[in-house]
């Protein structure tokens, strides 16, 4: 507010100094006669005194004092109103006067209100010094930025476009179950693309240690048909079977995408490398120690490499391990699932899974125990019947003595 009235009262100053000759109304005016008359005595004193300092000749000065004479004498018999006008009435000089100094400001005010920027907020000079250090800045804005989008996402769940801006940020942050929950919201309320399903297939792979589940497989097959040239993401499908104990049809699967995939495809050394690791596990010889069973999906050039996700968070490379050492970290794992399930029986996916682990560890009586356990907990819902019938078919579970 100090800034404007300083404004105001240069402008103001300013204003007065250049209409001053108006304020005064013409009162203090010279005639004009008068002011050619003045003239022509001081071009007469001029000359007496350029001559007194010996800068004339007197034949000079006389021709010069005969002209300047002449002239004040025609000047003198042509009266007061010869000339330019006379002033206007001192009436009309304050009315002009008061109508500037009022029109200034006024055009000024609007013109800026008209092309400037008023709405803008100040920018301390301190803020303005915080851009050549905007590391802590950037990530301080980052921060806010996100927690905004999370406050107004609270209020209004539905609204797909924070979901889908919000998304990829968790994902780059390392938040990985907050990103797979923000991708599958984004695919709901926006409809489902290729770029969002893909950031949830990764999210959630890497949410569950590289565990491909059936979620993930889902978005990978909806990814083939919105866009079937993306071939790399099957990888997660042959991942999938890998896991699920069927290395020929992983192996299968990782020729099959090697053969479909251009020369120079950035993912081929990975592909490659995984098929070399399965092969040698169908083979029976033992593994040198290789990427783990992450590694193939991180490699797919549409995945975004995640910061934050340090080598620890990878799991264990099941492709090293001896035969005992890989069923006892497969039973471990089998166990926290079944575990998990107890508590939370209303995970379809999930018994799913646990029925298909028990068949690869020869344990047909607890996967249909598991199958058993999923009619149960989804006795009235005819949709998940089916497909709990469709799985238990697809296990070739032998009949019960």
């Amino acid at each position: 507010m100090l800034l404007w009235l300083c404004f105001a009262f240069l402008t103001a100053a300013v204003v007065a100094m250049l209409l001053r000759p108006l304020r005064a109304g013409g009162n203090g005016a010279v005639a004009p006669a008068e002011a050619d008359l003045a003239v022509y005595r001081d071009q007469l004193r001029e000359l007496e005194a350029e001559r007194e300092r010996g800068l004339i000749g007197d034949s000079d000065v006389e021709g010069a004092r005969a002209e300047v004479a002449r002239r004040l004498i025609k000047r003198a018999n042509a009266g007061p109103d010869a000339g330019p006008a006379a002033p206007s009435d001192p009436a009309r000089a304050r009315t002009i006067y008061t109508a500037v100094a009022i029109a200034l400001p006024v055009l000024a005010i609007g013109l800026y209100v008209f092309t400037g920027s008023p709405q803008l907020p100040a920018r301390p000079f301190a803020e303005r010094q915080s851009k050549d250090i905007p590391d802590a800045n950037q990530a301080a804005g980052i921060v806010e930025l996100i927690q905004r989008v999370e406050a107004r996402l609270r209020e209004d769940p539905q609204d797909g476009k924070g979901w889908n801006a919000i998304a990829p940020v968790y994902l780059r942050l390392g938040r990985f179950a907050d990103a797979a929950h923000a991708f599958a919201e984004a695919n709901r309320l926006e409809g489902e693309t290729v770029r969002r399903l893909t950031g949830f297939a990764e999210a959630t792979l890497m949410a569950e240690n590289g565990i491909v589940t059936e979620p993930v497989r889902r978005a990978t097959l909806r990814i083939l048909e919105l866009e079937p040239s993306r071939i790399e993401v099957r990888v997660w499908l042959a991942l999938a079977k890998e896991q699920d104990g069927d290395l020929q049809a992983a192996a299968a699967e990782y020729r099959d995408i090697l053969t479909k995939s251009a020369a120079d495809a950035p993912w081929r050394k990975a592909v490659s490398d995984r098929l070399a690791l399965v092969e040698k596990r169908i083979a029976g010889v033992p593994d040198e120690p290789k990427p783990s069973a992450a590694a193939p999906a991180a490699a797919a050039p549409s995945q975004p490499q995640t910061p934050g996700a340090s080598q620890g968070d990878a799991p264990p490379d099941i492709a090293k391990m001896s035969p005992a050492e890989r069923d006892a970290f497969i039973a471990s794992m089998v166990g926290r699932l079944a575990d998990r399930l107890e508590k939370d029986g209303k995970d379809l996916d999930g018994w799913l899974r646990l029925a298909r682990a028990y068949k690869v560890l020869g344990k047909d009586d607890e996967a249909r125990g598991a199958l058993k356990s999923a009619r149960t907990h989804f006795a009235t819902e005819t949709a998940a019947l089916a497909e709990i019938d469709k799985a238990e078919q697809a296990l070739s579970l032998p009949t019960k003595e």
